[in-house]
């Protein structure tokens, strides 16, 4: 809701409007699914179904509120990052040229790297479906907090170090033919210029593209769409498998920097790693609960009974 408020003020302020029937549309499914949702619990009995409803309502309306506010971050018009990160690139020894021609030259690779590229959305789709079956709603809502979390840090962090990419950066003269025009490779550099000048007024659902470049998010999805999968049998070793080929992708079908994918990298590690210590420290909370409740049933016992004699177990072991 805090994300919605904030799309509405900053549309008003830099004058865009939001047009087409993409966004009534996308509320009514919502909508939908918030309705389907509590038909399934307290009515019908269906967790498997309502947790289905539930996720995909949580990931299709933050996605749709992040996208319109990813295009409005474009229009602070933050010094582009492409000599940073090209430099950094240099330093790490990756020619990102040599690399593009060598996809060129292997029309075969760059053509099944950039169906895998493309595959990360319809991925999310087989997460939610899959884990509901399977009874992982723990491991699915986890998918989803992962999912929010993710996108919105690598869309802040990509308004304060904005860049057209490396393919409008070195602007190879040898690329792969026909792979091209895909999320990160060119077809944001025309949106991106008019939020950087003003002269975007406005957006349609069904046109708003990629702008993030520094992190990778592809990365951070292939990440933790394949720890959502891994444990789902036969299914589980062929995602993790396809997201490092997403992974791998990203630099020539998603037209990204070395240093967007060690940063989208890190990023979902970081992600998942703060996810299992959280687990952890509420496994622990809940494990010392009924300890908890004990003392304090004690307490309140030794209380109602008018003497401290009642109650020496609360000092126990604190001296």
């Amino acid at each position: 809701m805090t994300l919605l408020v904030i799309d509405a003020v900053w549309l008003a302020v830099v004058g865009i409007r939001l047009e087409g029937p993409g966004f009534p549309i996308t509320a009514l499914c919502v909508s939908g699914l918030l309705v389907a949702a509590a038909i399934l619990g307290p009515v019908k009995s269906e967790p498997k179904l309502r947790a289905m409803a539930l996720s995909a309502a949580c990931l299709v309306a933050f996605t749709v509120a992040v996208g319109i506010f990813h295009y409005l971050t474009a229009t602070l018009s933050l010094p582009l990052a492409d000599r940073w990160l090209a430099a950094v690139e240099r330093g790490l020894g990756f020619d990102w040229t040599a690399y593009i021609g060598f996809l060129a030259t292997h029309p075969a690779l760059s053509w099944w790297l950039a169906l895998a590229y493309h595959s990360s959305g319809p991925q999310i789709a087989v997460v939610v479906i899959v884990l509901s079956a399977t009874s992982h709603l723990g491991r699915l809502w986890a998918f989803v907090r992962l999912y929010v979390v993710l996108l919105m840090s690598a869309v802040l962090i990509s308004a304060v170090m904005p860049a057209v990419g490396p393919y409008a950066f070195y602007q190879p003269h040898n690329v792969p033919a026909d792979h091209i025009e895909t999320v990160g490779a060119l077809w944001h550099l025309e949106p991106l210029a008019k939020l950087r000048d003003g002269t975007l007024k406005v957006i349609a659902l069904g046109d708003i593209r990629g702008l993030v470049t520094f992190p990778s998010f592809h990365v951070c999805l292939a990440a933790i769409t394949a720890w959502a999968l891994a444990p789902v049998p036969l299914l589980g070793p062929l995602v993790v498998l396809l997201n490092a080929a997403v992974v791998v992708s990203a630099i020539g079908s998603g037209g990204h920097y070395l240093p967007d994918i060690l940063a989208g990298g890190v990023l979902a590690a970081l992600a998942l790693s703060s996810r299992g210590r959280v687990k952890r420290g509420w496994l622990s909370i809940w494990a010392v609960r009924p300890a908890i409740k004990r003392r304090v049933w004690e307490f309140d016992r030794g209380r109602s009974l008018g003497g401290a004699a009642d109650v020496p177990t609360l000092h126990n072991g604190t001296g």
